[in-house]
């Protein structure tokens, strides 16, 4: 099993967390706890489930159920060690498990590559794999005293990592799949994102976020419009270099904080600052995070009468996403056009339109 996967479980039910049909058995007739060997190996699954919760793994839900009997374990099982709010996503329905995982997926903000999917029949783990080949899919087997040593052994959570933002991120999935909801009752985007009541934090690089900064400079991909590489001696360097104005960028909103989730590199001479990296997480696309940061940028420039702001965005195999990044945010094709560094853009300060933004921003 490939280690890019882990990000996410994404847990059958009957004969998974449970032995037995909740829809035909009842929740007096499924197995669980301590009434016998097999109810205590699911609760053992479970605990382990829980672990993975606490070290950053964010925990989903994905049964073909009639979605008001599956949640009932959840809500008054007493053996049940999984409860309702440890669920980021409960996908519970007619629907097949693909459309429900591609669905999952794009709840959380998440690749398939992230996810992993646990079921104990194996027809419908065949067919995950078939339909789904990014999604990690360890073969568990149907015996649940063997199903926390096939997982380990799979690998497919050896990167778990512990430290703070690792564990906040979990956090920010399940927020963003709540925030979803909230979306879906809204109706009107600009309501859903003032609603959300986000505050933005800007601050210099320092020590304190350096790991943090030094991990998302090396592993983002497709939110990254240079992929600009740098190890914690380099990005110590440039904390330190005066011409150079590099934000580290937190958001908390009404459900979660995200920790860092932004990270912009200026280099500054005095009539033109080069925006040299510029990168965010995943997780909270679609919040107007670029726009505001943007508006940050160029009234800081117009400050200090700079006259040109450049970004360059190099194409890679993963950034597509970004590819008209800069055009969206009000930039035109820079005279230096395009060469071996990518394809450069340019606004005057002075003629950038500020764009809506929907969070308040505090510098320290």
């Amino acid at each position: 099993m490939s280690g890019e996967a882990g990000r996410a479980i994404v847990l059958d039910l009957d004969n998974t967390l449970w032995g037995g049909v909740i829809g035909d058995d009842g929740l007096s007739g499924i197995r669980l706890g301590q009434n016998s060997a097999e109810g205590e190996a699911y609760a053992t699954f479970q605990k382990f489930i829980l672990e993975l919760k606490r070290r950053g793994v964010v925990v989903t839900v994905c049964s073909k159920n009639n979605d008001e009997i599956a949640r009932e374990p959840f809500k008054t099982h007493p053996d049940m060690v999984l409860r309702e709010d440890d669920i980021a996503v409960f996908q519970s329905n007619w629907n097949d498990k693909a459309t429900n995982i591609k669905a999952i997926g794009d709840k959380l903000g998440l690749g398939l590559k992230s996810l992993v999917f646990i079921d104990d029949n194996p027809a419908e783990r065949e067919r995950v794999r078939q339909e789904l080949p990014l999604v990690a899919v360890p073969e568990i087997g149907d015996d649940p005293t063997q199903f926390v040593s096939r997982i380990c052994k799979s690998g497919v959570f050896d990167h778990v990592l512990l430290n703070v933002d690792d564990l906040g991120r979990a956090l920010s999935y399940e927020a963003r799949a709540k925030a979803a909801e909230i979306c879906a009752v809204v109706g009107n985007y600009e309501e859903y994102l003032a609603s959300l009541r986000m505050k933005m934090t800007i601050a210099r690089f320092d020590k304190i976020g350096r790991p943090r900064i030094t991990q998302l400079i090396s592993k983002s991909n497709q939110f990254n419009l240079t992929t600009l590489r740098l190890n914690e001696e380099q990005v110590r360097a440039i904390e330190e270099d005066p011409s150079r104005m590099c934000w580290q960028v937190r958001l908390d909103d009404r459900f979660s904080t995200h920790g860092i989730i932004a990270i912009v590199i200026v280099h500054k001479s005095q009539s033109e600052w080069r925006i040299e990296s510029w990168l965010q997480s995943c997780r909270i696309l679609e919040r107007g995070v670029e726009q505001t940061l943007m508006n940050e940028i160029m009234r800081a420039a117009a400050g200090a009468a700079v006259t040109r702001v450049v970004g360059t965005y190099i194409p890679t195999d993963r950034n597509a996403m970004v590819e008209q990044f800069y055009p969206k945010l009000g930039f035109t094709r820079g005279s230096d056009g395009v060469d071996e560094a990518g394809v450069q853009y340019e606004c005057n300060p002075s003629g950038y339109r500020t764009l809506p933004s929907f969070m308040e921003v505090l510098h320290l």
